[in-house]
């Protein structure tokens, strides 16, 4: 069913020959960046100019739920509990807020084409809107395995949005056999979950340890070590073959390279995420266009491409290539909530701006942290939760601290300076000092650094 907020039943059923519906501000997606953009025009006093236009059949949320306390066997999180902007401390954007405040809100709606030379976007329902500004933010989508190796057989499972994570709740409880296909952020989230409930998944993985991309093998161990004492048993420098089906269709086992079978009644695959930029892919991306991809943004958010108005069409989120001012403004893409949550609402802070003629806000450069995050074991009844940041760049050789009983901090060190720091299990305090030096770059002596018996030890070195 569409879903459409109170100030937008009027063209609910648009005609075949759809009239142009003028707006000031579109923004294209339903995920944190829109629902955070939302909350930053509405608190200028803006509301009545935004439309938001989502494919998915519910208001805005905090996506990273769906792989943390949304699958908890019992209390997990639910709609409307998460809606933005919850997580980043504001107020819970129910339809109630989005019609108060005089937000248009089309779910369940898709837009499927757009023309910048008229700034005009067409949604799946014929519906057309016209705009001033328009705002994608699309996000991102889960990579699926070939379905000529089993990747879309009934049992398989991707997630991505809230149908799907409903979709994996309700086969989570029936699952006997699990495996995770997938050793990052969802692989490792789905393997808690399904631990938590005693189902002692298999995680298999093509490279040598969890969390290839950001953690050192010393790091990995002590969290693989928790996993496998709570049941999970790891496949590492495994490659999935095939997914075989049984007699009844659905997935039956997973077939590795080198001959193993892993019985399967459920499988989750988690193995990254790609930009996809349809139907906006006119929008100028990377020189190499799978890394990092997406739509190429400047430091407003502002995107170019044939025929587009210069500021009249930014991206926001986990799409935008943007540049890194904390690393000499290289382009790059962040799949992260942090970003999706300080894009939008430095994007609005500019377009508000340009319409206000304030020139220096409209063209303030975006300065963001890089920031990582997990919390796995989190229920009622866990006897370790999990919990680490990190802030910086992953750059020179890593000094690891700490026993992980419960704390471990690692610190990312490049030519003597600290350019990158993790801490599990910190306080408030500590997670800020961590943030603290990753900002602040200080010099630091690596053999002292090494010497440091606890992570506590090791954050004073630098205080």
């Amino acid at each position: 069913p569409r879903h459409h907020s109170h100030a937008a039943r009027a063209d609910s059923a648009p005609s075949a020959m759809a009239t142009r519906i003028a707006k000031k501000i579109v923004v294209v997606g339903g995920g944190n960046s829109a629902g955070y953009f939302a909350r930053a025009v509405v608190a200028a006093g803006r509301g009545a100019d935004l439309t938001v236009i989502s494919a998915e059949d519910v208001l805005p949320y905090e996506r990273p739920a769906l792989t943390k306390a949304f699958l908890n066997e019992t209390g997990p999180a639910r709609l409307p509990g998460f809606h933005t902007s919850v997580g980043g401390g504001g107020e819970r954007q129910n339809q109630e807020w989005y019609d108060a405040n005089g937000v248009e809100v089309h779910l369940g709606t898709r837009v499927v084409s757009w023309d910048a030379a008229s700034k005009t976007v067409t949604t799946d329902t014929s519906a057309s809107f016209g705009y001033e500004k328009l705002i994608v933010a699309i996000g991102c989508t889960a990579l699926k395995l070939p379905a000529s190796m089993g990747g879309d057989l009934p049992g398989v499972h991707y997630v991505r949005d809230h149908a799907d994570a409903l979709a994996l709740y309700d086969a989570m409880s029936k699952a006997r056999a699990p495996v995770v296909i997938g050793g990052g952020y969802i692989g490792l989230e789905a393997a808690a979950a399904f631990a938590a409930r005693g189902a002692k998944p298999a995680v298999v993985m093509m490279e040598p340890h969890v969390m290839a991309r950001l953690w050192t093998p010393t790091i990995a161990a002590h969290y693989e070590a928790l996993y496998e004492s709570k049941g999970c048993v790891f496949h590492k420098n495994a490659k999935v073959s095939a997914i075989a089906r049984g007699e009844d269709g659905r997935v039956k086992s997973v077939e590795l390279e080198g001959g193993a079978s892993l019985p399967a009644d459920l499988l989750v695959v988690g193995v990254g995420a790609g930009a996809v930029t349809a139907p906006f892919d006119a929008l100028d991306t990377t020189p190499d266009a799978s890394n990092p991809g997406g739509i190429l943004v400047d430091a407003t958010f502002a995107a170019s491409g044939v025929n587009v108005e210069p500021k009249s069409v930014y991206a926001i989120g986990d799409v935008a290539a943007f540049p890194l001012a904390f690393d000499k403004n290289q382009t790059v893409r962040m799949e992260h909530v942090a970003h999706a949550r300080a894009s939008a609402a430095h994007c609005a802070r500019c377009v508000l701006a340009a319409d206000d003629d304030d020139a220096q806000t409209a063209n303030a450069p975006y300065q963001y942290t890089p920031y990582f995050y997990s919390r796995v074991f989190e229920q009622a009844d866990s006897t370790r939760k999990v919990a680490w940041v990190f802030y910086g760049l992953q750059r020179g050789e890593v000094v690891c601290v700490g026993d992980f009983a419960p704390k471990l901090a690692a610190f990312w060190v490049d030519e003597g300076v600290c350019v990158g720091a993790m801490l599990e299990s910190g306080t408030p305090d500590e997670v800020k000092a961590v943030q603290a030096i990753a900002e602040g770059r200080p010099s630091v002596d690596v053999e002292k650094l090494r010497a440091c018996a606890t992570a506590e030890a090791a954050l004073s070195l630098f205080a």
